[in-house]
């Protein structure tokens, strides 16, 4: 399979994706985390961004300045932290409602996105849309992501472009899923939190009661499962010209015993890595968090689950 620089990160969830920096829990990107999270020994950090909140409803669609100057700077920590940054857009509601009517917003959003970062360096990668659902099916998306990587290529003809199923970014949808040909600069995301009565216990925001006290054991079939999945995945990415993979989300959240969740990162991650697959972990510092931001201090077990060799 393709390869790709970036090998273990983690994601800056329920920050820049929220309707505000800090409306929920009050999490604030803090310059510091960035030398934290090198330190750990994670490569990169995806950044999920709800560029939507920020943009005009009508035409010219204009991005707020205010929105570019701190994921500007934000970029900036990374990569004086040594660290690659994905950006995304995340939590653009509208386009899996009426996916029609906001086509031509979400290509004026990348437009704006890739003119203002066209001079930056390799490090910076584009993550094309989080999670598509809903009403953007398959076929609407994947004239949606054609057109996006068009629009992207006139000012970055060589920039990191990352693009996931419909399904939110189902690994069971990959099939239907059309790249880009001849584009040698394009990643493949799918997003796993199976299985998901474990990994969503007790989640509040999921529209099914999902009870708390599932345990993830570790059991040979429970590993199998693990297994035969990403293996689906890894079929898929070599039948289409060994295209790079990237597990952008994975995790348990705090509902869940922390025996349970250690047992499940661990085998998860070692599982994506031994085949090849790039990873970052859902997240840094709320429901999923690896980081206590209270404490200020790693979470230990659940930091050597994902970096075993951490000199944390």
């Amino acid at each position: 399979m393709g390869k790709i620089p970036i090998r273990r990160g983690i994601n800056f969830g329920d920050t820049l994706e929220a309707p505000y920096e800090g409306a929920w829990g009050g999490h604030i990107i803090k310059d510091e985390y960035f030398k934290l999270i090198k330190d750990a020994g994670f490569d990169h950090v995806r950044i999920p961004i709800k560029w939507s909140v920020y943009t005009q409803k009508e035409y010219p669609y204009s991005i707020e300045k205010r929105i570019f100057d701190r994921v500007d700077h934000l970029i900036e920590e990374g990569f004086k932290n040594s660290l690659y940054i994905v950006i995304n857009i995340h939590h653009y509601d509208e386009i899996m409602e009426e996916p029609l009517r906001e086509k031509d917003r979400f290509l004026a959003i990348w437009r704006q996105i890739s003119e203002h970062y066209k001079d930056y360096p390799d490090q910076l990668y584009f993550e094309l849309l989080n999670e598509p659902t809903y009403n953007l099916n398959s076929d609407l998306w994947n004239q949606f992501l054609k057109e996006a990587v068009e629009v992207i290529r006139k000012t970055n003809p060589e920039r990191k472009i990352i693009i996931g199923p419909d399904n939110w970014n189902n690994l069971y949808n990959l099939p239907k899923l059309e790249i880009p040909e001849n584009d040698k600069n394009i990643i493949v995301t799918f997003h796993y939190y199976n299985p998901f009565p474990f990994t969503h216990q007790g989640a509040g925001w999921v529209k099914v009661n999902l009870p708390v006290g599932v345990k993830w054991l570790g059991t040979e079939e429970e590993k199998k499962d693990v297994e035969r999945e990403l293996d689906m995945a890894v079929d898929w990415a070599k039948e289409h010209g060994d295209i790079p993979l990237y597990m952008g989300e994975f995790g348990a959240y705090s509902k869940a015993d922390m025996e349970s969740r250690v047992r499940w990162t661990d085998f998860v991650a070692r599982s994506a890595e031994k085949r090849g697959i790039a990873w970052a972990y859902w997240e840094f510092y709320s429901g999923f968090g690896v980081f206590d931001s209270e404490k200020n201090e790693w979470r230990k077990p659940l930091l050597k689950a994902l970096i075993p060799e951490t000199k944390i």
